[in-house]
């Protein structure tokens, strides 16, 4: 099975960034239904390997800590060919001292992330029709807290419909 380990947005978060409108006239955007900040990519995970991370993410002892949504970024950096958009959080250590935990448990099992930027992945971009328009999404803001008390371990399934996840676990 395919899983990852994620932090989830509170409802309200995630109605915050539902609204944010992308002009269909400027471009083609595939929106996200179920907003998270991925902390690690998994892949596909047999049973065996599946027990030894779940006990392994147990392990895992943090504080809870706000953030603040920030930014809206991209994928790739370069503006000429982006195909996601996202929005990052702030201030940055916490989450990533978080996923430097999960990280240095998992090694064993996983390769080490590589790079790793704190986002919400937004959407994924098809096509660009204005590009000056499209544009503009860059220079949105929204100021809104949130606090990050739990991480969750996901099974993300590809169907005809898109992508279903289902918690496996949720650790606190």
């Amino acid at each position: 099975m395919r899983c990852f380990i994620a932090v989830y947005l509170p409802e309200d978060v995630k109605e915050n960034l539902r609204e944010i409108r992308f002009d269909e006239q400027t471009a083609g955007i595939v929106k996200v239904s179920d907003y998270h900040l991925s902390l690690k990519f998994l892949g596909e995970v047999n049973e065996l390997k599946l027990e030894r991370v779940k006990k392994e993410l147990n392990r895992v002892r943090f504080k809870p800590f706000k953030l603040k949504l920030d930014r809206i970024g991209n994928f790739p950096r370069d503006k000429k060919f982006i195909r996601v958009i996202w929005i990052g959080v702030t201030p940055k250590r916490k989450i990533i001292d978080l996923m430097k935990d999960i990280d240095n448990l998992l090694v064993s099992l996983f390769q080490r992330e590589k790079r790793f930027e704190p986002h919400i992945t937004l959407g994924r971009v098809k096509t660009v029709r204005n590009k000056n328009k499209f544009m503009e999404i860059f220079d949105l803001k929204i100021e809104r807290d949130f606090k990050v008390n739990s991480f969750k371990l996901i099974k993300s399934e590809l169907t005809e419909n898109g992508v279903m996840y289902e918690t496996l676990e949720e650790y606190s």
